[in-house]
Parts: C-alpha cells; sequence; structure tokens
C-alpha cells in the first residue's frame, strides 16, 4: 500500500473515530461497546502509523523528508486525538459534582463517569497503552513538542479513585440513611434493622442475621470493588516489570527497543499510581465504616451472637483484603498502614466481646441447668450443662477461627481451656450437682425441687447410717414393707421415691463428668484445624497452641479419674464397702437393711469351708443366700431396669 493510500487511511479513520466521540459527548456516556469500539479505531489508527513507518526510506534526500514529514504530521494528529480521548473517557467531573465538589464547567462536565464493568475497564486500559505509545512515537521525533504522560498517569488513577467511589457511594449512603433514621427513633441500627426485618417478613430465619449486618456489607461493597480493581492492575504492573526484568541482559542493559522500554516503564508507573491511590481510598472508605461500626456497638449492653458474626466477619473481609495489597501497601515503610491499625483495633474488640460472651453464655447455661435425657424415652440423664457449654465453646472456637487472626484464636482457646479446667466453671458446676437433680413425675416442680434438695442433703454416707434410720422407723416390719416405707416420702401431699431421687441425680452426675472428659478431647482435636490454611503464627503462638492442646488433654484425664472416684464412692454409699478383712464383721452387718456387701462379708465369715462332696452339696445349695442381699440392693435393682 502506498503512502498516499495510507494518509487517506488514517484521515478517514481518525475524523470516524472523533465523529463517534463527539457524539459520546452529546449523548452524555459511553458503554462498553462504545469503550471497546474507540480501542479498536484507536488501534487501528496506530497501525496505519506504523506501516507509514515502514514506507519511509532510510535515506534523507527532499523526497524521503516529505514521508517523514507526513508520518510526523500524522503522529502530531493521533497524539492530539489521544489526548481529546483520554480526557473524555477519564473525566471525573461528573463524579465531583455528586460528592459535593465544586469543578469546572466545561463540556466533559456532560460525559458521565465511564464504568460498565470488565470489558470497558479492559478497552480504557489498551487505549491507555496504545496513547503512551503514540506519545512514545511524538517523543522520539519531536521531543520538544511530546505530551506529559505523568498527567495523564494523574488522571487515570483519579478515573480509578472515582469508579470505585462511585461504586461505593449507594452502599455508603444506605448506612448513613440508616444511621441517621435509627438515631431520630432512639434505636441503634442493629434494633431498627431487627424490628424493620421482623415487621416486613421478607426473609427467613437462615439468611436474616447477613442481611441485617448493614456495617459489614458496606465494608464488602467497598473492599470487594476495590479490589475488583486493584487484582487487575497488580497483574498488569507485574507483567511490565517482568518482561523489563526478563530483558536485560548479562551486561545489565536491555533488549528493549528505547520505545518499548519508556512505555513499559510508563505504563508500570501509572499501575503503581492507581494502585496507590485506589488502596489509599478503599482504606479511607473501609475504615470510615468499620468505625461507624465501632461507634453503633459501644452503647450495647449485651453484645448479641449476630453482632459477634458481624464483627468476626469484618475482622475477615479486612484480613483477606490486607493479604491482597500487602505487597505495595507499605511503600518501603515500616510503620502500619491505616488498614492494619485499624483491623487491630477490630480484632481487639472483638477478642474481648468474644470472650465475654463465652463467659457469660456460661454462667446462663449453668443457671438454667437440667437433667435431659440421653436418649429420648429411655430414663437415663446427663446434666444439659455440659452439652451446652460444648456446644458454645465450639461456637466461640469457629467464630473465632473465621476472623483469620491467630492471636484471636489463642486468646478464645485459652478462655475454652480455663472455663474446663479443673477449677473452672463447668467442673464447679458438677461438682456442685448442678442440673443432676430430677423432679418427681407428677408433683409440682417447686415443691419436689425443695423437697429433692432436703433428701440429697439427708442421703446416706454409708450403709450404717441407712440402716439406723431403719432401726428408729420399725425394724419388726418385713423387708418389703420397710423397703416402701424408706423409698417414699411426702413432699407437700405427693408421693415422692427418695431412693430413685438420688440414684437418678447420681447417675446423672456421672454421665455429666463422662461427658465432660469427651467433651474436653472433642475440643482438643478441634484446636488443631482452627488456624486457617496458609496463616502460620508467631513461634510462641504456635508454642501456646501446643500447650492448651495438653492442658485439655489433662482435664480429660481429670475427669475420667474423677469419673472413677465418684463411681467408687457411689458404690460405697449403696452397696457398702469392706475397707479390711482382718476383723471380723459385727452382728449388724447381718442385718436385713445392713449394705449388701457387709451383709455377704458377714455370711462368709460364718462359713466353714471343708473340701469334701457334702460342703459342695451344702454351698450348692445356699447359693440363694449370696444373691439375697443384692436383690434387696436398690442400686442393683435400678441397674437392671436399665
Amino acid at each position: 500500500m502506498s503512502m498516499e493510500h495510507l494518509v487517506e487511511d488514517f484521515y478517514i479513520q481518525l475524523e470516524e473515530t472523533r465523529n463517534k466521540l463527539s457524539s459520546c459527548q452529546n449523548h452524555g456516556q459511553i458503554d462498553s461497546t462504545q469503550a471497546i469500539e474507540f480501542h479498536l479505531s484507536l488501534d487501528s489508527i496506530y497501525r496505519v502509523l506504523i506501516s507509514m513507518l515502514d514506507l519511509v526510506p532510510l535515506t534523507t534526500d527532499d523526497g524521503d523528508n516529505l514521508f517523514n514529514a507526513i508520518r510526523k504530521s500524522c503522529i502530531e494528529k493521533a497524539s492530539q486525538f489521544c489526548c481529546d480521548l483520554l480526557t473524555v473517557v477519564l473525566n471525573t467531573g461528573a463524579v465531583d459534582k455528586i460528592n459535593g465538589k465544586s469543578s469546572k464547567q466545561d463540556t466533559n462536565d456532560k460525559i458521565c463517569l465511564v464504568d460498565d464493568g470488565l470489558e470497558c475497564q479492559q478497552a480504557i486500559a489498551n487505549m491507555m497503552e496504545i496513547s503512551f505509545r503514540i506519545f512514545g512515537e511524538q517523543q522520539m521525533i519531536g521531543p520538544e513538542e511530546c505530551r506529559n504522560i505523568s498527567s495523564f498517569t494523574d488522571k487515570y488513577s483519579n478515573y480509578q479513585r472515582a469508579v470505585l467511589r462511585s461504586r461505593s457511594k449507594p452502599s455508603i449512603a444506605n448506612l448513613a440513611n440508616l444511621r441517621k433514621i435509627a438515631k431520630l427513633q432512639s434505636m441503634t441500627v442493629f434494633d431498627y434493622l431487627e424490628t424493620t426485618m421482623d415487621q416486613e417478613n421478607t426473609r427467613s430465619d437462615s439468611d436474616s442475621n447477613k442481611d441485617k449486618w448493614a456495617h459489614a456489607n458496606t465494608i464488602i461493597v467497598i473492599l470487594g470493588e476495590a479490589s475488583s480493581l486493584i487484582h487487575p492492575l497488580i497483574v498488569w504492573e507485574e507483567g511490565l516489570m517482568d518482561t523489563i526484568s526478563a530483558s536485560r541482559g548479562v551486561d545489565g542493559k536491555s533488549r528493549l527497543s528505547s520505545l518499548d522500554l519508556s512505555v513499559h516503564s510508563g505504563l508500570a508507573s501509572l499501575c503503581n499510581a492507581a494502585l496507590n491511590l485506589l488502596h489509599n481510598e478503599a482504606q479511607n472508605l473501609a475504615v470510615k465504616a468499620g468505625e461507624w461500626f465501632i461507634e453503633d456497638t459501644a452503647g450495647i449492653e449485651f453484645v448479641s451472637d449476630s453482632n459477634l458474626e458481624e464483627m468476626a466477619f469484618i475482622c475477615q473481609i479486612l484480613h483477606r483484603y490486607n493479604s491482597l495489597t500487602c505487597h505495595f501497601k507499605h511503600n518501603g515503610k515500616e510503620e502500619s498502614s491505616l488498614m492494619e491499625k485499624h483491623l487491630a483495633e477490630q480484632i481487639f474488640r472483638y477478642s474481648t466481646a468474644e470472650t465475654n460472651f463465652l463467659s457469660s453464655n456460661i454462667d446462663k447455661a449453668i443457671h438454667m441447668a437440667q437433667p435431659v435425657q440421653i436418649i429420648m424415652g429411655v430414663e437415663r440423664y446427663v446434666p444439659s450443662i455440659v452439652e451446652d457449654a460444648y456446644y458454645i465453646s465450639q461456637r466461640c472456637l469457629e467464630r473465632a477461627s473465621s476472623t483469620l487472626s491467630t492471636k484471636t484464636v489463642i486468646l478464645v482457646i485459652n478462655s475454652v481451656v480455663d472455663v474446663w479446667g479443673t477449677t473452672g466453671v463447668i467442673y464447679n458446676a458438677l461438682m456442685s450437682q448442678k442440673g443432676c437433680m430430677l423432679m418427681g413425675k407428677g408433683a409440682d416442680e417447686k415443691s419436689d425441687k425443695d423437697a429433692i434438695e432436703g433428701l440429697v442433703e439427708k442421703s446416706p454416707n454409708s450403709g450404717l447410717q441407712l440402716f439406723l434410720n431403719a432401726l428408729e422407723r420399725d425394724i419388726d416390719q418385713s423387708p418389703s414393707s420397710r423397703t416402701d416405707m424408706t423409698s417414699n416420702t411426702k413432699a407437700n401431699g405427693k408421693s415422692l421415691d427418695s431412693h430413685k431421687v438420688q440414684l437418678d441425680t447420681q447417675f446423672c452426675l456421672l454421665n455429666g463428668i463422662h461427658g465432660a472428659s469427651v467433651a474436653c478431647e472433642g475440643l482438643r482435636s478441634l484446636f488443631g484445624s482452627l488456624l486457617p490454611e496458609g496463616v502460620n503464627g508467631a513461634p510462641d503462638q504456635t508454642e501456646m497452641m501446643v500447650t492448651a492442646e495438653e492442658q485439655m488433654k489433662q482435664y480429660s484425664t481429670a475427669y475420667d479419674v474423677l469419673l472413677e472416684s465418684q463411681i467408687d464412692t457411689l458404690l460405697e454409699e449403696w452397696i457398702g464397702k469392706v475397707h479390711t478383712t482382718g476383723i471380723p464383721p459385727p452382728l449388724i452387718a447381718s442385718l436385713p437393711h445392713a449394705p449388701s456387701i457387709h451383709r455377704l462379708f458377714y455370711y462368709f465369715s460364718k462359713q466353714n469351708y471343708e473340701l469334701n462332696a457334702v460342703s459342695f452339696r451344702e454351698a450348692e445349695e445356699q447359693t440363694k443366700f449370696l444373691i439375697i442381699p443384692f436383690e434387696e440392693s436398690r442400686l442393683v435393682n435400678e441397674l437392671q431396669n436399665g
């Protein structure tokens, strides 16, 4: 193709593209399709300029100077058009006016902010690269007339910031409006949202909590939109820097042409400037929303589960954003960024609230503890405090893990370890038989409870005490009538089986101790999965985690030892215990109300065993006497009945 055809093609495409730009200015809007068309047109114009370069001879006679002059003129016109195009596309005047800033009224203010998704962003980035190449061509042929690339770097950075503000504004405005309405009604934002949503009844219970997280949702929008703008710039910048680094030879000189090196360096500077400005803007907006959350939760006396969920979620969002931007946000400085300082404050507030929530909920569980059936329909119980405390501990640990903060996880783990320790509230509650006392069927709850407490206080400490009580009533009565009399007590006119209550209470306690041992082991195994993947704590934090696991293992073993001790005490209380066989048992050990083991020991002590057929036959005939003491044992009867 001749130079004349190239020039003609250049001017046709330039004018067509300029007319499209004027049309968009009149309509006041540029969508992604139009942005892509501008990119393709600009790319075609640049390709024509490259083709012109191939037709320019290397000699310097008059004809050659003419071709050079023609190409120089075309480059200048293309450069001017690039300036006009970028000025329109990167215009932020409309956004400035929306945000209440004063700006000069010019023709570009008629154009709304160009933001129509990822394709639009890609087209603008491609236009920036082509424009930089055209500016570089102009600088090579006429340095005195080159465009100021830094000014368009600033414009592109401001454009990216304007896009972020535009996308975040609806969510921020909605939160500000909610806070204003809630303040007028003397309510917190959380109470207002809960009341409004309950009235509208538009969501199920499973989704309602997240819909009430006005602050967290606002921070999600801000940092989510910032990340969607930052990530492509990071990839772009890394690609440019890798190309520059790979082009350097052993001598340190670049194998790229001066034009390519200039363009790559200029685009890398553009990416870096846009990244820093975007990050600073995202920090300011997100921190402001986070400060609103701190301010709104400061007046809440009792932090709810939903508030804690939102706190943890905000910490997670801030942490994930910091992970994305950690490689460029410091700019070589050691001090913490604004986002890091705010994250530390949010984590501190959450950790404090979570540990207080754990403590208060465990106290409530102890206060409301009651026996619950292990299996529905089976009269075997366990104190509710064990299951409730395990669920509360697990829930708090999982929520702390969701913050992605190792320090928070360690702090909550230590609180859980203290709760389940041998000096903790769970251990003390079990030793006080909290939630172990069973109510009598058909009786008034309050009167039964009073009667049971009296019975437990008077429960026999040994078989001897039980026997002496029987002597005081009527020792001459038959065993069955005496059993009926001792096993029934009147509480406000209603029958209550005292022995069954005492046994069920003690069995419930044993089940609770066993459950506490299993709970400690379960929580210990949970500790190892709490730290998020890819997050490694400091050596001291890892050591603290190992220490906590060892402590929970020790507490599990301690509950097992306590269980064995309580079982021994139970057996000694209800069937007796022979401490020594060297002293013959007294006569009192043979009476019907004596403990079973005492009666059995008395029977054996009175036997004279001879190893002959007659003695063996007599022993077989008297086997029933060995069984009778246990058949009359209430403990054995309860165990036989399941």
